[in-house]
């Protein structure tokens, strides 16, 4: 596959998550998305970060109008995400959401 067809179905998968968070309650804002190789050493991002390739997304979950910072509802949020086939979930990067690359994720 190619990298503009993984990018195409990498947003295909994020609509299908946003409406799955919707209909369960949830709303979100978006965090990092593609970002420059500057910017992400800027941040101290992974040097294969998959956001430099339009391929991760990150994502502030809200319920009820708050802010969830404690990973409540991401966890359901990667079960879905595994179930459409996104990349495994980084335990202490609860809102990266990608598909892997390269052997990244």
């Amino acid at each position: 596959m190619t990298l503009g067809q993984k990018q195409r179905k990498f947003v295909g998968m994020l609509g299908r998550l946003y409406v799955w968070m919707y209909a369960n309650g949830y709303e979100c804002s978006l965090g990092r998305g593609f970002v420059s190789a500057e910017e992400n050493k800027r941040v101290g991002g992974h040097p294969k970060s998959n956001h430099l390739y339009g391929l991760a997304q990150d994502i502030n979950l809200f319920k009820d109008g708050e802010y969830l910072t404690d990973g409540t509802g991401h966890v359901e949020m990667h079960d879905y995400w595994d179930l459409i086939g996104g990349a495994a979930r980084i335990g202490k990067d609860l809102n990266h959401y990608s598909i892997k690359h390269n052997g990244v994720r």
